[in-house]
């Protein structure tokens, strides 16, 4: 009996060492706005991503930042962070980016990443945009 016993604490010991758990990062790539594409204020941005994993995406994370530190007048950069869902083990996203009048021209920096399910996060990929 005590030999049965040890072998079941053995064999559960065995099978819960040996799950595996998921470290693949997911895949986060921007095909649109292409790098160093230029737009003027009021121009509406297509942008678009696609994002993989090998089991489950849960959200992504798209930010946009100047690529400048000194500003010559009294009008601010374009910044912002949109955080949303994905679903399943591939997705793709597209959004609709009107330039505002209010910001400072010059050179931006979109930035994607995602995570997924077992919190791997994406290396970011990015595109540079010029505002004239």
């Amino acid at each position: 009996m005590a030999r049965k016993f040890l072998f079941f604490i053995s064999a559960t010991f065995l099978l819960v060492s040996c799950s595996k758990t998921d470290t693949t990062k997911p895949l986060a790539e921007i095909i649109s706005p292409a790098d160093a594409d230029t737009f003027l204020i009021y121009d509406t941005i297509l942008f678009s991503a696609v994002f993989s994993d090998n089991d489950e995406l849960t959200q992504y994370r798209l930010e946009m930042k100047n690529n400048f530190t000194e500003l010559e007048d009294s009008l601010p950069a374009w910044k912002f962070i949109l955080v949303d869902a994905l679903s399943d083990n591939q997705d793709t996203v597209t959004h609709e980016l009107i330039i505002p009048d209010t910001i400072y021209k010059g050179s931006y920096f979109l930035i994607v990443k995602c995570a997924d399910a077992e919190g791997n996060e994406a290396a970011a990929d990015t595109s540079r945009i010029v505002i004239q």
